[in-house]
C-alpha cells in the first residue's frame, strides 16, 4: 500500500472512530440510529380549523387521515382531508392556482347563481347564494317559462326545483337551458346544430358538456349541471335521479313491463336478463370504517335487485393497485343473491395486501374479459342482455391506464358506437358514485352514461350515504310490482305498509272500523266479519281509506260464499269464523304509488316472481317456500298502524298453538277443537322460543305478511286476539 493509500485510510477510520477500543461501542450506534432514522414518524395530532374541529384516523401515525369538520351549511378550505407522510408531515395544503396555505378554515357553503337565461329574466343578480335565498325568472312576451318560476338555495349547495328555460318552441329542439353556475355557446337549436356548456371558475361539470340537436328533436347526452368542490348531492335527490334510470332500467327488463315509462327507456332484453358488474375502491385512502360501509350499501343493493322479476347476475370487482374478483359472472352461481352476498360478506379490505393505489382500468379491463367470455358463450344471449357497471370510488386512478381505454374495448363488444356521448347505449348503463372531496370529477364524468333524461354520476359526501340511496331508490313510486315497501325510516309509515288499507262501514248508522289490504287497483281482501247485510246490498256505506288519506267508495262486498258465522250454534258454538274472508271492489282504480301497492298473493302468477319460481309454480310450492320452518316469521299491522312480529306455528307447533283457542269456547259447547280451528286456520303468537305480539279489537281484516327476498307476501287475515292469535288463511278464496 502507498503512503497516500495509508493516510487516506488511516484518515476514514479517525472519522468513524477515536480508539479501537471504541469500534463495537460505535458500530452498535450506528445501527440503532440507521433503523431510528427509517422508522415512520407519527403527525401531529394538534392540527385545527378555524370555525370547526378536527379528528384523526390511526392517532396520527404513518399513512393515516386528518379530517377536517364543520357546522352544517359550512365546508373546510381548501381541503377537508390530510394523509400524514412517512416523515410525519401532513399533507400539503393547496389553492387552485397552486399556493400552499397553512391553516384551513370553514367557509359558508353557497349555490352558484343563474348567469343566463335566453328570452328571459332573473333576479337578484349575483353570483353566488346564501342557504335560504332565493332567485325568481320570468320570460318575455311570447315565450313560455318552463321549469322553476322560483327556486331555493339549500344548505348543502343546490337549488331547489328545476332549471328555467323561456321558449317559443320554434325551432326543432326545445332551449336546452343552462344550469346554474354555467354559460352555454349556442343559440341555434336546428336538427344538427350543436350547444357547449363550461361552467364557472371553481365549478365542476357533471353530463354533457357538448350536445346536438338529433333528428327525433331531442337533444344528445344529459343535462348538464356545475357542481362546486365544496358541494355534494344529497342522498334523497341521488334516489330520485336513480329511481328514473337504474330501477327503471330494472322496471322494464322485466318481463311484466308493458309500458313506456317516463323518462324514455322502452327497451325489452331478452327474457328479462340483467348483468351488473359492482366495481369497489379499495386503495389505501379507504378506511376500513369507509369498506364496511360500502360493503354494507352494496349488500343492500343486491337484496334489493333481487327482489326484481329479472334473470340476474352479478360480478363483483374490489379494486387497488390490482383488481381481484370477490364474484365472478361467470360462476355458476353468481345468479344466486345468497352466494354472492356470503362472498361479498367475506371478502376483507386487507386481501389487497400493501399494493394500495387506485387502478381502476384494471377493474373496467377484468369487466370487458368477463363481457367478452359471455359473449362467446351460445347461450348467453349477449345481445339480447343488458349491462349495468355500477363504481364506486373516492378518489382518482394514480396507476394503470386510462379507464375510457377499457370502457372503448366493452363498447365495442355492444357493437355501440363511440358518438354522441353515448346517448342510444341501451344495452349499457355506466354508473358512477364519487365519495368525498378529494374525487376527480373530470375523469369520473368522462367514464359514466350521459342519456336523455338521466342521471349517472353522482357526488356523495359519505360512504353511508350509499346506503340510504339504495334503500330509496328501489322503492320509488317508480316500481309497480306487487309486495314492495319502503323500509327506510326517515320515510313516512303509508310507505312501509302500502298495501294497508282502512275500512269504514256504517252499520245503523253507527261507524265500524276494519283493516283491508290492496290486492290489485281495484280490489280490497278484508275480514267478512267485518260486515253485515247492509252492508253486503248497500255496498256505497263502505269507504276505504288508503295511501296518504285518499278515499275510495265500494261498489260491491263479496263474502266468501261458505262463510257462515252462524254454522256451529247447534252446537252451542256463537260464532264460528271459517271462511272469514271477504272482498271489496272499488269505485275507482288505486294509482300505484310508493305510499299505494298491492300484496302479493300466493297462489298468483305475480307471487311466483316474487318468490322467483316459475309460472306454473303450484300452491303447495308457494306453501313449502313460505313456511319451511315449523316457527315461521311474519308481521300484522295495529289499529296504531304499527308493525308488529309474530310466528305462524306449523306441524307439531300448531297443534299446540290451536290449544290456546279453546279458552274463548263456551262450557256447554260439545264441538270439538279442529271444527272451530279448522285447517284454513295459520296459528300465530308466542311459544318458549318467541314472545311475539298478539292482534286486539280494531286489528280484524289486517293481513298477516311475510317477507321472501325484500317482497311481501299476505298469508291470511287477523281475527281473534286472546292468549294465542289465530288467523284465517287465504287459501279457498
Amino acid at each position: 500500500m502507498t503512503m497516500q493509500g495509508c493516510v487516506v485510510a488511516v484518515l476514514c477510520a479517525a472519522y468513524l472512530v477515536i480508539s479501537f477500543g471504541e469500534v463495537q461501542k460505535q458500530e452498535e450506534s450506528e445501527d440503532y440510529d440507521y433503523d431510528y432514522a427509517y422508522l415512520p414518524k407519527n403527525c401531529s395530532v394538534s392540527e385545527s380549523i378555524a370555525g370547526g374541529w378536527v379528528s384523526y384516523s390511526e392517532g396520527g401515525a404513518a399513512g393515516s387521515t386528518l379530517t377536517y369538520h364543520c357546522e352544517e351549511g359550512h365546508y373546510p378550505f381548501p381541503v377537508s382531508q390530510r394523509v400524514c407522510s412517512t416523515e410525519g408531515e401532513w399533507s400539503t395544503m393547496r389553492l387552485a392556482n397552486g399556493r400552499t396555505v397553512a391553516q384551513a378554515t370553514c367557509k359558508e357553503v353557497l349555490c352558484p347563481a343563474q348567469l343566463q337565461l335566453d328570452n328571459g329574466e332573473f333576479w337578484p343578480r349575483e353570483q353566488w347564494f346564501r342557504s335560504g335565498e332565493t332567485q325568481e325568472f320570468s320570460c318575455q312576451d311570447g315565450f313560455t317559462l318552463y321549469g322553476s318560476a322560483v327556486r331555493n338555495c339549500t344548505p348543502w349547495g343546490e337549488w331547489t326545483g328545476t332549471t328555467p328555460v323561456c321558449d317559443d318552441q320554434v325551432d326543432d329542439c326545445m332551449n336546452p337551458g343552462t344550469p346554474p353556475g354555467a354559460l352555454r355557446s349556442g343559440d341555434h337549436f336546428r336538427v344538427g346544430e350543436k350547444v357547449q356548456y363550461r361552467c364557472h371558475m371553481g365549478l365542476d361539470l357533471l353530463g354533457s358538456s357538448e350536445r346536438v340537436c338529433l333528428e327525433s328533436r331531442e337533444w344528445s347526452g344529459s343535462d348538464a349541471r356545475c357542481l362546486a368542490q365544496f358541494a355534494f348531492d344529497s342522498p334523497n335527490m341521488v334516489a330520485q335521479a336513480m329511481a328514473g334510470s337504474l330501477a327503471g332500467v330494472m322496471d322494464v327488463t322485466s318481463p311484466e313491463f308493458k309500458k313506456k315509462v317516463s323518462f324514455g327507456r322502452s327497451i325489452r332484453p331478452g327474457e328479462g336478463r340483467l348483468n351488473v358488474f359492482i366495481l369497489l375502491d379499495n386503495s389505501g385512502s379507504i378506511s376500513e370504517k369507509h369498506f364496511l360501509e360500502a360493503r354494507k350499501a352494496i349488500e343492500g343493493l343486491i337484496r334489493k335487485l333481487d327482489s326484481y322479476e329479472v334473470n340476474l347476475k352479478y360480478e363483483i370487482i374490489s379494486y387497488a393497485s390490482q383488481a381481484r374478483n370477490i364474484v365472478s359472472i361467470v360462476d355458476p352461481e353468481s345468479h344466486n343473491a345468497d352466494y354472492v352476498l356470503h362472498e361479498l360478506r367475506e371478502f376483507k379490505r386487507t386481501d389487497h395486501g400493501t399494493k394500495r393505489g387506485t387502478n381502476l382500468y384494471a377493474a373496467l379491463h377484468m369487466v370487458y374479459a368477463s363481457m367478452a367470455f359471455l359473449k362467446e358463450s351460445k347461450e348467453s344471449k349477449f345481445n339480447e342482455t343488458q349491462n349495468v357497471i355500477l363504481i364506486v370510488t373516492d378518489g382518482q386512478s394514480n396507476t394503470g391506464k386510462s379507464p375510457k381505454n377499457a370502457l372503448m374495448r366493452i363498447r365495442a363488444l355492444l357493437d355501440l358506437k363511440d358518438s354522441l356521448d353515448h346517448t342510444h347505449e341501451n344495452l349499457l348503463d355506466v354508473y358512477v358514485f364519487g365519495v368525498g372531496s378529494e374525487v376527480r370529477k373530470k375523469e369520473l364524468n368522462e367514464i359514466a352514461s350521459k342519456k336523455q333524461k338521466e342521471k349517472h354520476i353522482f357526488i356523495l359526501e359519505k360512504f353511508k350515504d350509499l346506503g340510504e340511496v339504495f334503500d330509496e331508490m328501489i322503492s320509488d313510486s317508480a316500481v309497480t310490482m306487487c309486495g314492495i315497501a319502503q323500509e327506510s325510516v326517515k320515510k313516512s309509515k303509508e310507505n312501509t305498509r302500502p298495501w294497508n288499507v282502512e275500512i269504514t262501514t256504517m252499520i245503523m248508522g253507527k261507524m265500524e272500523n276494519c283493516k283491508g289490504s290492496i290486492v290489485t287497483q281495484n280490489w280490497i281482501m278484508t275480514a267478512a266479519h267485518c260486515f253485515n247485510e247492509t252492508a253486503v246490498t248497500h255496498p256505497k256505506t263502505v269507504t276505504v281509506k288508503h295511501g296518504k288519506h285518499e278515499v275510495k267508495t265500494a261498489v260491491s262486498v263479496i263474502l266468501h260464499p261458505q262463510y257462515n258465522v252462524r254454522g256451529l250454534r247447534h252446537k252451542n258454538v256463537k260464532e264460528f269464523y271459517d271462511y272469514d274472508i271477504a272482498l271489496i271492489k272499488l269505485n275507482q282504480s288505486i294509482q300505484v304509488s310508493g305510499a299505494s301497492r298491492p300484496i302479493c298473493l300466493p297462489c298468483t302468477k305475480p307471487a311466483s316472481s316474487a318468490l322467483k319460481m316459475g309460472p306454473e309454480s303450484t300452491c303447495e310450492q308457494h306453501k313449502k317456500a313460505l313456511f319451511h320452518l315449523e316457527e315461521t316469521q311474519a308481521h300484522f299491522l295495529t289499529k296504531n298502524y304499527e308493525r308488529k312480529q309474530t310466528h305462524i306455528q306449523t306441524g307439531a307447533k300448531r297443534l299446540e298453538c290451536i290449544k290456546h283457542a279453546a279458552v274463548t269456547f263456551s262450557p256447554e259447547t260439545t264441538v270439538s277443537l279442529t271444527e272451530v280451528v279448522t285447517d284454513r286456520f295459520l296459528c300465530t303468537g308466542g311459544s318458549q322460543s318467541y314472545k311475539d305480539a298478539v292482534t286486539c279489537k280494531g286489528d280484524s281484516g289486517g293481513s298477516l305478511f311475510l317477507r321472501k327476498r325484500q317482497r311481501y307476501l299476505q298469508g291470511g287475515c287477523s281475527k281473534l286476539g286472546q292468549q294465542g292469535c289465530v288467523l284465517q288463511t287465504i287459501k279457498d278464496t
